[in-house]
């Protein structure tokens, strides 16, 4: 049974507030080297560092017209904390944001990919965006698979635009759209035609 804040549940996942409790287990998953090499800061994180993030964050959301959504993504079967996602960079006259993940905990179970799809419905079905875009590595990829099956897809690269893990990389650019994408929670509270 998903807990009360639970903001959308999915067959895997369900996205909740971030709140502050969940900030040591982000900050100590974040710094987690198998967590960092798919994530494009490098820098090492302390709980002071996450109550900064979190504070900024939470202003930017709390807007009528939000800059950044923050979530805890929880396995949805048992309720349990398994990282984080946002959407960021929100463009209200572009209809457009930037999509961000990491999982922490129960990695490769699929949660990923649900918490992913849920925030897209999010994206296009309450905040009214349009497109949404993800940034990954070429090395990645089992977040390239997880990103395309929630309904992402690659739109170009940037050849040998990072350095991670001692060599070059190219960098994908993906993204979503509401055309494309087919909600699978939110559509069900659409008013009749």
């Amino acid at each position: 049974m998903p807990e009360p804040d639970f903001i959308l549940t999915g067959e895997l996942a369900a996205l909740g507030a971030l709140r502050r409790e969940h900030l040591p287990s982000l900050a100590r998953w974040i710094n987690d080297p198998e967590v960092q090499r798919g994530l494009f800061h490098r820098g090492v994180f302390n709980e002071d560092a996450e109550v900064k993030w979190y504070e900024e964050v939470t202003e930017a959301a709390r807007q009528p017209r939000p800059t950044t959504v923050p979530l805890a993504i929880h396995d949805a079967s048992d309720g349990e904390l398994a990282g984080a996602c946002s959407l960021a960079g929100i463009d209200h006259n572009f209809s457009r944001a930037e999509f961000g993940i990491f999982i922490g905990r129960r990695r490769g179970a699929g949660i990923g990919t649900d918490a992913t799809r849920l925030t897209l419905d999010w994206a296009f079905n309450m905040l009214g965006l349009h497109n949404v875009m993800l940034e990954t590595y070429a090395f990645n990829e089992q977040a390239k698979r997880a990103y395309e099956r929630a309904g992402f897809r690659e739109v170009g690269r940037r050849r040998d635009a990072v350095r991670a893990l001692g060599r070059r990389w190219d960098s994908i650019l993906m993204d979503a759209t509401a055309t494309d994408f087919e909600s699978p929670v939110l559509a069900r509270l659409r008013p009749d035609d």
